[in-house]
Parts: C-alpha cells; sequence; structure tokens
C-alpha cells in the first residue's frame, strides 16, 4: 500500500467523520489548526482508520516513538521539549519547519503541528510494522 492510497482513505475519514469537503483536504493541512477537527472528530476519524487498516493509531505515538529513540535522554523537561527531542522530532517530521519545531515549544503544541501527510506516514510505518 502506497501514500497515495492511504491519503484518499484518511480525507474520506476525515470528510466522513467532520463533514469537511474533500477537495479542501491536503496533504500539508494541520488537523487541529487548518481543518478544525476537534478531540471528539479525532476519536472517530482513528477509529475509522484503524478499522480500515487493521492497525493501532494513537497521535501520541510521535511523542512515545521519540522518548524512546531517545533511550533514556530527556526527551522533555517541565512540559518543555529538549534540545534532543526536538532533534528526534526535526528527524520524524521532516516537514514541519524549524520556524515552527523550535526551542521552547511544549508537549501540548505537538499535536497542533500534526499534518494529515504526518498521519498518513504513522499509518504507513504501522502497516509496515505489522507486516510479517
Amino acid at each position: 500500500m502506497n501514500e497515495e492510497i492511504i491519503f484518499e482513505k484518511v480525507k474520506t475519514a476525515i470528510s466522513n467523520s467532520c463533514g469537511i469537503e474533500k477537495e479542501t483536504i491536503l496533504p500539508e493541512s494541520t488537523l487541529f489548526n487548518d481543518l478544525a477537527i476537534t478531540s471528539i472528530d479525532i476519536v472517530d476519524i482513528l477509529y475509522t482508520l484503524e478499522t480500515e487498516f487493521n492497525i493501532t493509531l494513537k497521535i501520541s505515538d510521535l511523542e512515545t516513538e521519540s522518548r524512546n529513540e531517545l533511550k533514556g535522554v530527556p526527551f522533555e523537561i517541565d512540559n518543555v521539549i529538549t534540545k534532543e527531542g526536538l532533534e528526534v522530532l526535526k528527524k520524524r517530521l521532516p516537514e514541519i519547519s524549524d520556524e515552527k519545531l523550535k526551542p521552547g515549544i511544549t508537549i501540548y503544541e505537538i499535536i497542533n503541528l500534526v499534518t494529515v501527510r504526518i498521519l498518513c506516514r504513522m499509518i504507513l510505518f504501522k502497516i509496515h510494522a505489522s507486516s510479517p
């Protein structure tokens, strides 16, 4: 399965859950800011995508996997992402500009940076991880 097919299925899930026209859903659209998806909507969208792709999907996986990659080095201190945490996020999320992933960003702000493309890549990663 490729990203293009996943993108179409993600657009359909977002459109069906939120009533957003599929044509307005772009890969670079952020879920919460650009598309104004609510936390209730994201639960429905993720459930739909989990069912569609037979995977388990959590937005918090970005943070969890970043913490795991640091192998004990703090990802955040007092909810502010460390320099090392930023380096891992920049590597994992190259489409997010340095302007947005900057020193001082908190763990609570990461979710607002998640784009449709990032969600598609997360799904693709999960599909590959669950394949024998």
